[in-house]
């Protein structure tokens, strides 16, 4: 094995820890990368790629050079990372030598948080106001969501450092119900009380996970695919325990998850505001470099104002579905450029626009109160949200892509 041999498995090898840790668009995009990486500095490479594992057997010139198996468990995404190696994919397609590549890439992995902790639990906060309006839009909740975010963010932040990191959603999910269901009860039953902690436990409701399951079982990634769907699933169960728990620490009874007054008080104009003020807390909360936070909110409010238009002339389904595939299109038409955000970036602000998850934590929720057929009904708009998300998105690629396929073919 030569020395170009042990840079290059150097390379791939960090290349895939990263990306497997940060894999919000799914497995696809991570085979994809690495082949791009291989075939440029003249690999070959066999890629066996789940949800939380890769085995990666690698050729040169027929010559089989070496065997690697990647374990990395997927988490609160550090989106910094997924937009250095777009840079270092660039850099790469454009020249960049191989030991050069793999001494950024080896940064890349090493690189701390872009922000710190005390101003990531800020943007936590910033990240469930911003959200608020879009489930209750009423001062009272923005405000409210401010402080409940601060409990999540702080949570998050010194969870992430040790094992308990797992266990994120159930113990996020009890504290805020907690304070919900005591220092604000009067709100929390007025309003219901998942409808009040839905934003600050946005962080953790997983509809990225879900859309990428989606892709990953069309795509025929069955294993992956199924396996993302079983943790996204976990996740949101861990949430609904947690509340269940804060109910029975508070004194509290399942009726008090009745929904109550959910109309909001907001024009449009102000809701758009608040999306601004939520993709600022989604930079800071999942180290998006801020330099992208004009682009993540006019993809943000592009799929909002969408989704909306779409949904008063049609329903929500189509609205959903068409505001999915114009993500698709503006974000891999925006994301050409080596100075724009990656899709995955872009993506993650559609996924929480759109609110797959949230639609099942208030289903589980409404059946655990006994409101069985309305919360199986928001189950089933789960079930079929989260896969018009990915198929919407899916065909706004292959639109945005089809010229440069035809060009190839010509």
């Amino acid at each position: 094995m030569t020395t170009q041999d042990k840079t290059f498995i150097s390379l791939i090898s960090t290349m895939g820890r990263v990306l497997l840790t940060e894999s919000g668009e799914g497995t696809i995009m991570i085979e994809e990368q690495l082949h791009q990486v291989a075939a440029h500095y003249g690999y070959h490479l066999n890629i066996l790629c789940l949800s939380e594992y890769i085995e990666i057997t690698i050729f040169h010139e027929e010559e089989h050079i070496h065997h690697a198996i990647i374990q990395a468990t997927p988490g609160i995404a550090s989106l910094s990372r997924i937009s250095a190696v777009k840079t270092l994919l660039h850099d790469i397609d454009h020249g960049l030598t191989l030991e050069m590549a793999d001494e950024k890439m080896q940064k890349i992995s090493t690189a701390p948080p872009i922000y710190p902790d005390w101003l990531r639990v800020i943007g936590t906060s910033f990240f469930a106001m911003g959200f608020a309006p879009l489930v209750i839009a009423t001062w009272t909740e923005v405000w409210i969501s401010g402080v409940l975010g601060l409990i999540s963010g702080l949570i998050c932040v010194v969870l992430e450092k040790n094992r308990f990191g797992l266990f994120f959603p159930l113990i996020a999910s009890f504290f805020v119900g907690v304070v919900s269901l005591t220092v604000f009860h009067d709100t929390a039953i007025s309003y219901g009380p998942v409808f009040l902690m839905i934003p600050a436990l946005f962080i953790c409701i997983p509809g990225d996970t879900m859309s990428a399951a989606a892709g990953e079982v069309f795509y025929g990634k069955l294993t992956a695919g199924s396996a993302r769907l079983v943790s996204a699933f976990m996740c949101l169960l861990q949430m609904v325990i947690g509340i269940l728990l804060a109910i029975e620490v508070t004194g509290a009874t399942v009726r008090t998850l009745d929904k109550g007054d959910i109309s909001g008080t907001f024009n449009s104009f102000y809701i758009l505001l608040f999306v601004i003020v939520f993709c600022l807390g989604l930079c800071l909360t999942f180290n998006v470099p801020m330099t992208y936070l004009k682009w993540l909110s006019i993809f943000a409010i592009l799929t909002l104002v969408i989704q909306y238009v779409v949904a008063q002339w049609t329903g929500d389904l189509i609205g959903t579905f068409v505001a999915a595939i114009a993500a698709g299109v503006i974000a891999n038409i925006a994301t050409k450029s080596p100075s724009q955000p990656p899709r995955v970036v872009l993506f993650i602000s559609s996924f929480f626009i759109l609110t797959v998850g949230a639609k099942g934590i208030e289903g589980l929720s409404s059946i655990i109160g006994g409101y069985v057929v309305e919360g199986s009904r928001e189950i089933m708009a789960m079930i079929i949200l989260f896969p018009t998300v990915t198929i919407g998105i899916a065909i706004g690629y292959l639109i945005s892509t089809q010229k440069k396929q035809l060009q190839q073919k010509t």
